[in-house]
């Protein structure tokens, strides 16, 4: 390993890293044998909108890389080291807290810290992570080169994640075993089942009462046009955390082994459509939604499913097409099923992402515009598909653009 970290960022001098010392090994060794620290790094990612997120080893003397998921070409690796005093990390070691930095060349706090002036390190985001037995193993954190405003409800996803890693990782301490897994049956229920309770409650009820005191707001007359508009979008924040939550319960249903519930009823697809894109036409008046409707939409399914499946293919036709690029939506009735297509034009999906594209925590481009998700969108479309006894296929190449094909039964 070369024994200086090479930055692509502008900074005044690289810093040096080196070998983790002996000692550390095995602790760099247990937490890279979590199985699902990967996920736990992509989720920290996808929450925040940073680019780079590490479980470090600190010490009182050190700094240890112990796992790294880095989508912005840093260069840090599991086993390197960097002196502790340049860290923010240090910070969150001495303080024994929180610590949360959008901007941090410009923050009077840090503004002469070495993280910023080394390397690059504008935002920053990190809780301590303990071992079960109450000893701190190091820090959790997150971080790029960019200023991003992170809001204080991110600490307690942290917070979270933190306290499932340090559980696992004192079980790693206990069995010694290469091969141990994330948890135990009964440790994985316990995981389950605080997942539901923060999704439910903890971020749910939260968020309702934004929605609530926003919608109440609006409804008050001589607001002026500015105030309008950060409600309108305090709202429509809302309304995509609501989504994204919905998805969450319904992921976690679906790695419980559960079957998503369903309330078959007859309905018609095409009137459904309708009224699906309407409601993001309104949420996207810049943008144009074209649907097409040709033979019999009826058949028995669940609505509520059903528009669940809609919206999240228009919401990602939205996010990844160009902001002039049309939207098409196509309903057709061809005898045993009914067709869903929705269709956008722009850069077609990466050949070799297309066979997992529908697999939880993946998105099919690094591109995608402001609003960042953690790629739970197509995982639950065709999980729905799948509980209706349909199918989903996507088609993309440059010169016809992306469409996604639902073929659903008009019976079961």
């Amino acid at each position: 390993m070369n024994p200086t970290l090479t930055l692509p960022l502008e900074s005044p001098a690289p810093a040096t890293r080196g070998h983790t010392t002996e000692p550390l090994e095995g602790e760099v060794a247990a937490v890279g044998r979590i199985e699902a620290i990967k996920t736990v790094l992509r989720v920290l990612l996808r929450t925040t909108g940073l680019r780079l997120s590490v479980v470090a080893r600190v010490t009182a003397e050190s700094w240890t890389c112990c796992a790294v998921l880095d989508e912005m070409n840093f260069g840090l690796e599991p086993g390197d080291t960097l002196e502790l005093a340049t860290t923010f990390c240090n910070n969150v070691r001495n303080s024994a807290a929180p610590l949360r930095i959008t901007h941090a060349s410009v923050d009077p706090r840090f503004a002469s810290h070495p993280a910023p002036k080394l390397y690059g390190v504008e935002s920053y985001i990190a809780v301590p992570l303990y071992r079960r037995n109450g000893s701190l193993f190091g820090v959790l954190c997150a971080l790029d080169a960019k200023p991003v405003e992170l809001g204080e409800h991110l600490l307690e996803i942290f917070r979270h994640l933190a306290d499932l890693v340090g559980y696992q990782l004192e079980h790693e301490d206990e069995l010694g075993q290469r091969d141990a897994q994330l948890m135990g049956a009964r440790e994985a229920a316990q995981l389950r089942e605080q997942l539901i309770g923060i999704v439910s409650h903890d971020l749910r009820s939260p968020l309702n009462a934004i929605t609530l005191s926003a919608a109440t707001l609006m409804r008050r007359t001589g607001l002026d046009d500015r105030a309008r508009r950060g409600l309108t979008r305090i709202l429509d924040s809302a309304d995509r955390a609501n989504r994204l939550i919905r998805d969450l319960l319904d992921f976690t249903q679906v790695r419980m082994g559960k079957a998503l519930p369903m309330q078959r009823k007859p309905m018609d697809l095409h009137a459904l459509s309708q009224q699906v894109v309407d409601e993001m036409q309104l949420a996207a008046p810049e943008r144009s939604l074209v649907l097409r409707c040709e033979g019999d939409g009826r058949g028995d399914w669940d609505a509520d499913r059903i528009a669940q499946v809609l919206t999240n293919l228009l919401t990602n036709a939205l996010k990844y097409s160009p902001a002039d690029a049309g939207i098409r939506i196509e309903t057709r009735g061809e005898g045993a099923v009914v067709l869903l297509r929705v269709s956008n034009g722009g850069a077609p999906i990466p050949a070799h992402l297309l066979s997992t594209l529908f697999e939880p925590l993946t998105r099919g481009t690094q591109t995608g515009g402001e609003h960042r998700s953690i790629g739970l969108g197509l995982f639950i479309v065709d999980q729905i598909v799948r509980a209706h006894c349909g199918t989903v296929e996507v088609h993309s190449t440059l010169e016809e653009g992306t469409t996604f094909c639902v073929r659903l039964p008009r019976r079961a």
